[in-house]
């Protein structure tokens, strides 16, 4: 997706980020999926970390191309391209398990309901008045993460609209006014009940990346800020692993302060050696693994808990990190990057490796 950089150019710093943080998220979903809400308790922030760093990555990967003779339309097409594969695998994954576990445990899933959730999910659009049996109030039900992905692209189409009227107090606006509606309204998005509040959340993510870049831009700093990447580091985990919730007052603080500095100090550091290269795997894989994670889990837990009659995270745990990470690089492998190179090509769009996912 977008123009290509050499590997010099390559954030790798922030391709370690994002595997970091897809990593934190499985945990998080973990300890509430199995009962133990104090495994990563917090990592659900890494849901801004990813919105903001796309804030920050995407003008970098298309502001040129925009200018030159890129579309819209084309624009649209190479996002698509970059995110819908998964997605309509993870889809479909999850549908399949309903289905099967209707089958075994003879339960009354709505094969209707079931069959539309799944035409909903592989099209990316919300169904908010899903049933408990196949998974609401989730406004996708079959893969609940997969609201990011859509509020992603809903912001994605916005950035690309309001280009025109590029100015930086207008990027100032936007973040301000989605930041004071989070405020009022809370965190949310992924049910049916706090749907509407992750517009302004995306927003001043997405917009605080947005800043980021261009403040970075008319500054020209070479300055290469190595401690306070790893301060920042730090304080991210410290965050994302601490064991109870956080107050809403500091989860606002993250979002609009540490992890857009974050993000900044990560894009002015070099990593080497084996770091880059394991920075490099994470950022391939970070992906898959958000857009995978709820399904493979949902099978995992389902063929356990049908064999043994109990739930054990201390067992199941490590098998569904195991299993996540596997399944994302044979699906990375095996039908994401082959059926991207096809679609890239059937349709003339480049499809290149800077933007994130």
């Amino acid at each position: 997706m977008g123009e290509s950089l050499n590997r010099s150019d390559h954030y790798a710093a922030l391709d370690g980020l994002r595997g970091f943080a897809a990593i934190s998220v499985v945990l998080f979903h973990i300890g509430h999926w199995l009962n133990y809400p104090a495994l990563a308790a917090n990592s659900g922030l890494a849901v801004d970390l990813f919105f903001c760093l796309r804030g920050f990555v995407l003008p970098r990967a298309y502001g040129q191309r925009f200018q030159a003779d890129l579309s819209i339309l084309q624009f649209m097409k190479i996002r698509l391209i970059r995110l819908m594969p998964l997605i309509v695998l993870g889809t479909l994954l999850s549908a399949s398990y309903v289905l099967s576990r209707s089958y075994v445990l003879r339960g009354s899933v709505s094969y209707q309901e079931l069959a539309l959730a799944t035409v909903l999910g592989v099209t990316n659009i919300p169904f908010t008045t899903a049933s408990a049996a196949i998974g609401g109030p989730q406004v996708f039900p079959l893969n609940g993460p997969q609201y990011s992905l859509f509020l992603e692209i809903v912001v994605n189409i916005f950035w690309a609209g309001i280009r025109s009227f590029e100015r930086l107090w207008v990027y100032v606006f936007i973040f301000v006014v989605c930041l004071v509606t989070v405020s009022i309204v809370g965190l949310g998005g992924d049910d049916a009940a706090t749907f509407w509040t992750g517009f302004p959340r995306v927003g001043a993510s997405f917009f605080a990346g947005v800043l980021i870049f261009h403040i970075d831009k008319r500054l020209s700093s070479r300055m290469e800020p190595r401690y306070l990447f790893w301060l920042m580091s730090i304080v991210m985990v410290l965050l994302f692993y601490y064991p109870e919730e956080l107050p809403f007052s500091i989860q606002l603080v993250w979002l609009a302060l540490l992890s857009p500095l974050l993000i900044y100090a990560g894009s002015k550091i070099q990593l080497s050696g084996s770091l880059r290269s394991l920075a490099l795997i994470g950022g391939e894989l970070s992906y898959p693994i958000y857009a995978l994670h709820y399904p493979i889990f949902c099978w995992i837990n389902g063929a356990y808990q049908t064999v043994t009659k109990q739930q054990n995270i201390i067992i199941e745990g490590p098998l569904v990190v195991a299993a996540v990470l596997a399944g994302s690089y044979f699906a990375l492998k095996v039908f994401d990057i082959p059926l991207r190179n096809w679609a890239g090509r059937s349709t003339r769009v480049r499809s290149g490796r800077l933007a994130p996912r």
